[in-house]
């Protein structure tokens, strides 16, 4: 087995195990649909997470050739981000006592800044694999950092208002939805 298979493997099993995380979710709001009081921005940020989720799956395969040296430094970067994502997936969805909630509007409000947080941390671990493992200039990385941006100056403004992050989140998914389209399209690699 080559190094890259190796860590593919671990890399792979923890997408899957938060993708469950969100599956699990929503089959639990689904299942409990008459008592399930939904969120806009909650439901959209789902859709969104999923999203980085595949698209993570997705660009993991682009290291087989990026890197060439396997340390347990670059093993333990690499799992950090599907790691943050795991943890946000869990933190999605009420757990452990309040895992019988149903009023996900309230667990959303009561926790945007938190789960903002953990996303923001993703981002900013994505940023500091595109310069040190995959080469990307700083340059390159000015829509990253502007991405990031925008997470850390909603988080320190706390808005709270649910017309304000239904907006957010939209805005979020045509980013994602968008940036699919063009990878699609070949014009980005």
């Amino acid at each position: 087995m080559e190094p890259f298979e190796y860590v593919v493997v671990l890399i792979s099993l923890i997408l899957g195990l938060g993708i469950a995380q969100l599956l699990n979710g929503v089959a639990d709001m689904v299942a409990q649909f008459k008592k399930t009081k939904f969120s806009a921005a909650h439901c959209i940020f789902i859709v969104v997470i999923f999203l980085v989720f595949f698209q993570d799956w997705w660009y993991t395969f682009q290291y087989s050739n990026q890197i060439t040296e396997w340390t347990q430094y670059i093993v333990l970067s690499l799992l950090s981000f599907p790691i943050a994502l795991f943890l946000l997936a869990r933190f999605m969805f009420p757990t452990g006592s309040r895992s019988q909630e149903t009023d996900m509007h309230a667990y959303f409000y009561e926790n945007w800044r938190w789960l903002y947080g953990l996303f923001a941390s993703t981002i900013a671990i994505s940023f500091v694999h595109n310069i040190f493992i995959s080469g990307f200039t700083l340059v390159e990385q000015i829509p990253i950092m502007i991405y990031f941006t925008w997470y850390v100056v909603v988080i320190s403004l706390n808005i709270k208002s649910s017309k304000f992050h239904n907006a957010f989140q939209v805005a979020q998914l045509l980013l994602w939805l968008s940036f699919f389209g063009l990878v699609d399209n070949g014009m980005l690699h």
